[in-house]
């Protein structure tokens, strides 16, 4: 009898130390997923800025002629020459 309730007390303490190692491995396996997909938008994030890093090198090189002046009238100001017809589209 005494040796029947021993056994049961151990199987009840591997039971929950099986069931509290799953619990933490799930933990860890969600932690861990959490943490590559937080590493691969600031990668992401890196190459956008590295991306536009480059840009804006590009059009520090570039020359300060009229064709420069023309591009930036263009595209930060909205600006055209009085005989352009610009035609406005949605092209997603």
């Amino acid at each position: 009898m005494k040796k029947s309730k021993i056994y049961i007390a151990i199987s009840a303490f591997l039971a929950f130390i099986l069931v509290f190692a799953v619990a933490y491995f799930m933990w860890a396996l969600m932690q861990s997923n959490e943490a590559r997909e937080k590493s691969q938008e600031k990668s992401e994030y890196i190459e956008d800025l590295k991306d536009e890093i480059q840009r804006l090198e590009y059009m520090l090189d570039a020359p300060l002629d009229d064709e420069f002046k023309i591009r930036i009238a263009r595209e930060k100001l909205g600006m055209c020459f009085p005989d352009e017809i610009i035609f406005y589209g949605n092209y997603d």
